[in-house]
């Protein structure tokens, strides 16, 4: 019971300081303490993150699925009330349409035309690097350093230099 109350508190805290502060169109700062983003580009330090996801995952054993994935988006997100953590209404938290929103439209786009075929996919490919040049630019990345042979933390560092290098 007294669960359930902290929970719809903190819910209620986490959507009413979110709403104040679109409104002021100032992002929300995070929870003092050790979730506190240092001067990085993440919201939240990636350390406190994947403490925060083992965590979730303990309290969640017993779930698989769409349960569990369910379960710890909110576990997640109790844990870190003022950043939003994950996509909503198919956007990213920059306001670019996610990869699914960003597919899906494409798909939808190519079944109007009836395209087929090679011409289908030529036409999915254009437009999904139209709607998200960033990821198109990421796969190039990621083709071209898989191509060297890079594996692991070497080809994660060969891809944000790349993707960095792609936007400036």
């Amino acid at each position: 019971m007294s669960r359930t109350a902290l929970l719809a508190t903190g819910l209620v805290l986490a959507f009413s300081s979110a709403g104040f502060a679109q409104a002021q169109q100032i992002p929300a700062p995070a929870v003092a303490g050790p979730q506190t983003a240092a001067a990085s580009d993440d919201p939240i330090p990636r350390a406190a993150r994947a403490e925060a996801r083992r965590d979730c995952y303990a309290e969640n054993i017993a779930l698989s699925g769409d349960d569990l994935r369910r379960a710890m988006r909110n576990c997640m997100q109790e844990r870190f009330p003022g950043v939003q953590l994950y996509a909503a209404d198919g956007l990213t938290r920059d306001g670019k349409p996610t990869a699914a929103t960003a597919r899906a439209v494409c798909k939808q786009q190519a079944d109007d035309r009836k395209l087929a075929g090679s011409e289908r996919t030529a036409a999915l490919v254009a437009c999904f690097n139209e709607k998200r040049p960033d990821l198109a630019q990421r796969a190039e990345c990621r083709k071209e350093a898989r191509g060297k042979g890079l594996e692991a933390e070497a080809l994660r560092t060969a891809i944000a230099e790349c993707s960095r290098g792609g936007q400036g």
